[in-house]
């Protein structure tokens, strides 16, 4: 890359631009259509007119940045990886959209100098009180936990900390982000925001070694964000914990005295059963191997079956609840056609188009890249000018034709949403209730997880 496209477009980079005031509120409509709920906690603790590091963990590519970006009260310029400012007219586009790019060893040596240049600018970011973004752990990973923390915020910030020395200035906020899933629409966010790490604290520290300064920060930032988060250190039973967050959830949450079913209860019953678990390893993993084994022998029932846990944990729908649920899915069938047929192209094809793309953090940022940048508009456009030429309406109702268009694809979401949990759970009751052996084995075999669990957990 040429110097002048990490330069020359950067300069000022914390101020609105045009494009920027064109594309925020269209992607922002666009964004919270991607996720079915996103839930915020601590957001007391974002600083004001501050100049502010945010560090939060980075499991989901672009649509990290995204969550960020539609939660804090002001404008956050983000570092990211400097392959996507692959030509000018790129690197002109995501600089206006407040992104720099950040050199990796993988870029060639002769790249890695150019990172002064982004750190100076990412200085001049914070010495106006901005907010800037950097993922401490440098890249994504696919697995629940906080991986190794790279240096680099702690350069910038001490950078921007030399000006004021011991006086407080920078402050690193801690962010942790948890989804449902990484690659399915409408899945629930959990952005919780930690108390912010005040710099100064550690600037005479860092005065009388860098290298130290550095790591005492590494470990303040490490503690302050793992209780924001999931994370499963554990190699040998991560997947047996990933299950055993969906199964033993509910029964968690009751040991606990918790009677929400948020996305915030759901969280911390799953960092309690993780700590639990994790003392289980420590002093004896035996019992959790043997729990491990019906575990994986439970996951491939609900494969083979082509159902998911709460199905068996309910046992299914009951003849009484299917019917009145497939009822009501008849009576509303028509309205669902009408969400579906107009949103049928830019729900759809980005999912089939990205099918092949290897790295599964990257699917919901392609997709819903994809969706708002291109298939959304062009589709939306083009049915609204159809529905101009063909009605003959005024034109004040093509306005309201396509404001309806968004709120109608939701719409057609849920009712698609409810048709398969009324099939799955109607089938599988309809199992229990002819005795199929198949299914109550499931059934007795989730029971034996939960009181194992249980009985594990309480040692």
């Amino acid at each position: 890359m040429a110097r002048s496209k990490v330069t020359g477009a950067t300069k000022g980079v914390h101020k609105r631009n045009f494009f920027y005031y064109m594309i925020y509120p269209y992607v922002r409509t666009f964004f919270f259509s991607f996720y079915g709920k996103v839930e915020h906690v601590g957001r007391e603790n974002i600083p004001r007119n501050e100049p502010v590091l945010m560090a939060p963990n980075h499991q989901n590519a672009l649509m990290d940045a995204l969550n960020l970006l539609y939660s804090v009260p002001q404008d956050v310029v983000f570092l990211t990886r400097a392959d996507i400012f692959n030509s000018r007219a790129m690197a002109f586009f995501l600089n206006s959209m407040k992104m720099l790019p950040v050199f990796r060893q993988r870029d060639g040596a002769s790249e890695l100098g150019k990172n002064e240049d982004i750190f100076d600018i990412s200085v001049d970011v914070l010495h106006n009180r901005h907010f800037l973004c950097v993922m401490p752990e440098g890249n994504h990973g696919s697995q629940r936990r906080l991986r190794t923390i790279v240096k680099g915020i702690f350069r910038i910030g001490f950078k921007a900390q030399e000006e004021y020395k011991d006086k407080p200035f920078v402050k690193i906020l801690p962010v942790g982000f948890d989804v449902g899933h990484y690659i399915k629409h409408n899945q629930k966010l959990l952005i919780q925001y930690g108390k912010p790490i005040d710099m100064s604290e550690y600037w005479e520290q860092y005065q009388e070694n860098n290298a130290r300064g550095i790591n005492a920060m590494k470990a303040r930032l490490r503690e302050e964000m793992l209780p924001l988060m999931i994370n499963i250190e554990s190699d040998e039973f991560y997947e047996t914990i990933m299950e055993l967050k969906a199964i033993f959830n509910a029964d968690m949450r009751e040991l606990m005295g918790i009677t929400g079913a948020k996305h915030i209860d759901r969280f911390k019953a799953d960092k309690e059963l993780i700590s639990r678990l994790d003392a289980v390893i420590e002093k004896d993993p035996e019992p959790l191997r043997k729990l491990a084994v019906k575990v994986d022998r439970y996951v491939s029932g609900l494969k083979e079956q082509r159902i998911r846990d709460w199905v068996v944990r309910d046992h299914g729908y009951s003849l009484v609840r299917s019917l009145w649920r497939y009822l009501t899915l008849i009576i509303t069938f028509p309205i669902f056609l009408a969400g579906f047929i107009p949103n049928a192209l830019p729900y759809l094809l980005p999912g089939y188009l990205v099918r092949n793309v290897k790295d599964l953090q990257f699917h919901s940022s392609l997709k819903a890249a994809m969706g708002f940048l291109f298939f959304f508009p062009l589709t939306y456009l083009l049915e609204t000018v159809a529905f101009a030429l063909i009605s003959g309406f005024p034109w004040w109702t093509w306005i309201a034709f396509v404001v309806v268009l968004l709120p109608l694809g939701r719409v057609a979401l849920t009712w698609y949403l409810r048709w398969k949990k009324t099939v799955h759970g109607a089938w599988f009751g309809h199992k229990l209730r002819r005795r199929k052996p198949e299914a109550w084995a499931l059934v007795e075999l989730r029971k034996e997880i939960i009181e194992e669990c249980t009985q594990l957990i309480a040692q």
